[in-house]
């Protein structure tokens, strides 16, 4: 497992929001609200005698930008994701002066979708080893169907020198399933219920379809998107102790 915590600790804490920063362009105090129009900004940083002054589209005039609004432009990037979801955009600092902007335009960049496919696939990954380990009879728990599938691609993969054993065949609905019986989903936390955890283990794996086939709108609204990425830290950070996530 050490690789599987080795992407996960890359995407959580060195993956920065820089990745998916624009370089501010600051306006002339008689030029902003033309220059929005034309660019299609909703935001628009000033040059003012007092220092950067912002106007963000419903404002009635120039504000001061708030210090929560503004992050280092090395700070990670899920990190970041949140706050851009919420408040529509960030701005970043360097070197002591903000310099980056990061709007929701910005979260479907490549970093962004390469992040979250890389937790879904995390999740994937210590889902199975919890199965391996800790539920030795959860063929009981999927229907026939679904069994047959995951012994059809073990069949595939073995014919193919893969060394690999059923449980790595299965997928996120699968595995959903076998933590669904038995209340098995209270490993994840003790007030979670079935349906929460159904559900969220559902929205996962529409988020991750969507990622896998590059679908250019995802099924989710960006302020959604965290929820979901919560969730999968609430399932990295049982206490299993050959994980670790913590």
């Amino acid at each position: 497992m050490n690789e599987v915590h080795e992407l996960f600790d890359f995407f959580k804490n060195h993956l920065p929001v820089r990745a998916i920063a624009e370089e501010l362009v600051v306006f002339q105090p008689d030029a902003y609200l033309s220059e929005m129009g034309n660019r299609n900004f909703q935001t628009a940083v000033v040059t003012t005698p007092a220092g950067l002054m912002k106007f963000d589209v419903g404002d009635d005039r120039l504000m001061e930008i708030p210090a929560d609004e503004v992050f280092p432009l090395q700070a990670p990037l899920l990190a970041v994701f949140p706050h851009i979801a919420e408040k529509r955009r960030v701005f970043l600092r360097s070197g002591g002066r903000v310099s980056h902007i990061a709007t929701r335009s910005d979260l479907d960049k490549i970093p962004v979708r390469l992040a979250l496919f890389g937790f879904v696939s995390v999740l994937e990954t210590v889902l199975k080893e919890m199965v391996r380990t800790l539920v030795p009879e959860w063929e009981r728990s999927l229907s026939t169907e679904r069994l047959a599938a995951a012994r059809k691609l073990y069949r595939l993969k073995r014919s193919r020198s893969e060394e690999i054993d059923l449980a790595q065949c299965l997928h996120l609905a699968d595995l959903g399933s076998i933590f669904s019986k038995d209340k098995r989903y209270k490993l994840f936390g003790s007030q979670l219920s079935r349906k929460a955890f159904d559900d969220r283990i559902r929205d996962v794996g529409k988020l991750r379809d969507a990622l896998a086939h590059s679908q250019d709108v995802l099924p989710f609204e960006w302020e959604e998107i965290p929820d979901l990425t919560a969730f999968i830290f609430q399932v990295l950070d049982t206490d299993f102790p050959s994980l670790s996530f913590k």
